[in-house]
């Protein structure tokens, strides 16, 4: 017993207060159950969690009267107590706890019972509590059974939003639990990762050469991870050299051999079949110049022939006959033609180079030109001339594509212009979107995005807004789960924060805005002193968000932390040296 339920403050049916024995230690988040019987012979429990501790000197009325108490000169009692919210009442009735009755820690079954645990079909272990007891989530609210999407919050920097992100891919890609949760779809599940800091993620097939065995290994077998380790089946995706040439392959990458990763792109053909150019325009929704997008994108399809070539280049040539609708345009069946036959294009160059050429004609060419006016026609030349450096080695026949074979598939994005960083995640999602369609909720397609207030702002239109705010209402019901991170949720599409399941907040900015109103007050207030590793989570089977850390990593989640192997020793011991402070933070949370 630690205390009992106190009486001289109401007690609710949302939250109590208990009078703490004078040996009892407790402290904030831990769960308790206070029980009693009502009057017609039915156990009723109540189980809370803390969410403040308090404490005053009975007797004392003038500050001065403390220390006169504390030295026996006036009569006093210490009295501490803590403030208990309501998680649970079992069975469900709206009553409040009886006062003056006893109060213990709950632990065991009532632990379980407090934290409906016992109510979870199918349980993830998402974190461990302070006393490294595995906290679990109900993992249908995560698979799009009865809810999906995760939405992870947090500042830059200190609130470790990917690294969280990472774990929870971890639980279920690698470990007996998560194979037994995604069941016989496992071998087919697949997870697509946006790598935006730097060369981070690139590593996540290594061991992290800072991790101590001793120290996180007990945490790791907490949530039933024996021998924890790097990710076992990961493909990484990286961009061509900005100084590439078209004939070229060379990436502009320091930490990697460029044998260990995919030279990622799309080729002409299929950035005109699959209407890619609707990806470049994001920011341009409040002007004529999506119109002239549209246009120049259906005659694109109209006049683009395969190459005989066979490499994904594509010869435009005149087709008058051609449908108009763009559906049925994208359906036909199309022999190859030689370059000689049409223009040929090869790079996105050629592309904006062809679509100046017809736009520009003089006299106009009204196919192309439709009736806009000169003014728009020049804005939109303006734009697309201005994404030919940025997209260029991404629309080359010296690439290939993002294709999900591996458990893992990292796509890297840091060295690239948030044109076209936007333009590749446009493009990757509306594939893994589409892909989708018709094939039922299994096998699960899992996305990672970090800086998703870049790609679906509050405010504003865009076609890469509308495929996420489409995977956010229906994806779920298609198995495409997104796991989103932001600094801040007033920053993001309110449907998009709203359709997720299962919120999780790190250290939070002081001036928190009302779209955390899912946190309680003290919650809030705790959260802009969070260290890194410590996290709020919030379900809906669990009626208030229940603070949790997850342990150190033993996969590299950054270029120091890798283990160098035998191809590549040097500096190990340096490293691990270096980034020691690092991993003390996680130790003392």
């Amino acid at each position: 017993m630690i205390g009992y339920v106190d009486g001289s403050v109401a007690a609710s049916t949302r939250r109590f207060n208990v009078v703490l024995e004078p040996s009892a230690v407790v402290q904030l988040d831990d769960l308790v159950v206070t029980r009693h019987t009502l009057g017609d012979g039915r156990d009723v429990a109540h189980y809370g969690i803390v969410v403040e501790a308090l404490g005053s000197i009975e007797g004392a009325l003038m500050p001065s009267d403390t220390q006169r108490i504390g030295e026996n000169v006036m009569p006093g009692l210490t009295s501490r107590s803590v403030t208990v919210q309501i998680l649970r009442t079992v069975p469900e009735l709206w009553l409040a706890p009886l006062p003056g009755s006893t109060v213990e820690l709950a632990s065991g079954a009532a632990r379980d019972e407090a934290l409906f645990v016992d109510q979870m079909g199918q349980r993830l272990a998402v974190g461990l509590d302070q006393h490294d007891r595995p906290i679990f989530a109900d993992f249908s609210f995560m698979n799009g059974e009865r809810g999906g999407h995760v939405s992870i919050s947090g500042v830059s920097g200190v609130a470790t939003k990917t690294s969280y992100a990472m774990f929870l891919l971890y639980q279920l890609l690698e470990t007996p639990h998560g194979a037994a949760l995604l069941g016989p779809a496992r071998a087919q599940t697949h997870a697509l990762v946006f790598n935006v800091k730097g060369e981070d993620l690139l590593h996540l097939d290594r061991r992290n050469a800072i991790y101590d065995a001793e120290r996180q290994g007990p945490r790791w077998a907490a949530l039933g991870v024996a021998t924890p380790g790097p990710f076992g089946d990961v493909e990484f995706f990286v961009p061509r050299s900005a100084a590439a040439t078209d004939d070229s392959r060379a990436v502009d990458l320091t930490s990697r051999r460029q044998s260990e990763v995919t030279v990622f792109g799309w080729t002409p053909q299929e950035f005109v079949k699959r209407q890619l150019l609707r990806f470049c325009f994001g920011e341009e929704m409040r002007t004529q110049v999506p119109f002239v997008e549209q246009h120049v994108r259906l005659q694109l399809a109209r006049h683009a022939y395969p190459s005989a070539n066979g490499d994904g280049s594509i010869v435009l040539a005149p087709n008058s006959a051609s449908s108009s609708n763009i559906d049925r345009v994208l359906a036909e069946r199309r022999q190859p033609k030689q370059p000689g036959e049409g223009e040929p294009v090869a790079t996105f160059g050629d592309l904006v180079a062809f679509v100046r050429e017809r736009l520009t004609a003089d006299p106009p060419d009204p196919v192309w030109s439709a009736r806009f006016t000169e003014g728009t026609i020049g804005a939109f030349l303006r734009r697309l001339e201005a994404l030919r450096p940025r997209l260029g080695r991404l629309i080359s026949t010296r690439v290939s594509p993002v294709e999900l074979r591996r458990s893992l598939s990292v796509v890297d994005l840091h060295s690239l212009h948030d044109d076209a960083q936007r333009f590749v995640v446009g493009a990757l999602l509306s594939e893994v979107f589409e892909a989708k369609q018709g094939t039922g909720r299994e096998p699960l397609r899992f996305v990672v995005l970090d800086e998703l207030n870049k790609y679906a702002p509050r405010e504003g239109t865009s076609p890469i807004k509308d495929v996420l705010i489409d995977i956010a209402a229906r994806g779920r019901s298609l198995g495409v789960l997104l796991i989103g991170a932001q600094q801040s949720l007033a920053d993001v599409d309110r449907t998009i924060t709203m359709n997720a399941a299962l919120k999780i907040a790190g250290r939070l900015d002081a001036a928190s805005s009302d779209d955390y109103r899912f946190l309680t007050p003290e919650l809030r207030e705790r959260a802009a002193r969070f260290l890194p590793g410590t996290m709020v989570f919030d379900q809906p089977l669990v009626p208030a968000p229940i603070p949790l850390r997850f342990p150190f990593p033993a996969y590299a989640t950054n270029t120091s932390e890798r283990a160098r192997d035998e191809a590549a020793a040097d500096g190990a011991d340096g490293t691990a040296r270096e980034r020691g402070d690092g991993r003390d933070v996680f130790e003392r949370l």
